[in-house]
């Protein structure tokens, strides 16, 4: 991420200017988070923001994903990054309804412009029935794209 365009999570509300950093390059300060019983291969939905330093904006696509730190830099294979999928609001209500009914894909493009106000999108994190407990702190939430003043 850089000083421009930051992600959100906490309550985020769209148009808004609410939510918490999420933090950045490992710090662990304020994580995106969930807890998972792996042995229910449970999946959840988490509400997200991303949003523009006041007087910024995105020019072009903006692109999300799931990528690892393995120690020395963030890559984009291994570890359980293939646990995290992402999809576009849809003014969903609840956690419940984005996770039945949101479209999941492993790296979403968003083609609308991000301003200074909040962009709702959601991730979802999923365990399986193998997985054995863990505190994985190693998956992080990519973003690629342009910011440009506004």
């Amino acid at each position: 991420m850089s000083d421009f365009i930051k992600l959100y999570g906490g309550t985020v509300t769209s148009g808004g200017t609410d939510g918490t950093a999420i933090s950045e390059n490992m710090l662990q300060t304020s994580p995106l988070k969930t807890s998972l019983n792996a042995k229910n291969a449970e999946a959840k939905a988490v509400k997200v923001a991303l949003r523009c330093e006041d007087g910024f904006q995105t020019s072009g696509d903006v692109s999300v994903s799931a990528w690892r730190y393995d120690g020395t830099k963030y890559v984009n294979t291994g570890g359980n990054i293939d646990k995290f999928r992402f999809a576009k609001d849809n003014n969903y209500a609840d956690a419940a309804t984005a996770l039945a009914n949101a479209t999941w894909v492993t790296e979403l493009t968003i083609d609308d412009v991000i301003d200074d106000t909040n962009y709702i999108f959601w991730v979802k994190i999923m365990s399986e029935t193998t997985q054995t407990p863990q505190k994985d702190t190693s998956v992080s939430v990519h973003i690629t794209g342009v910011v440009e003043a506004a």
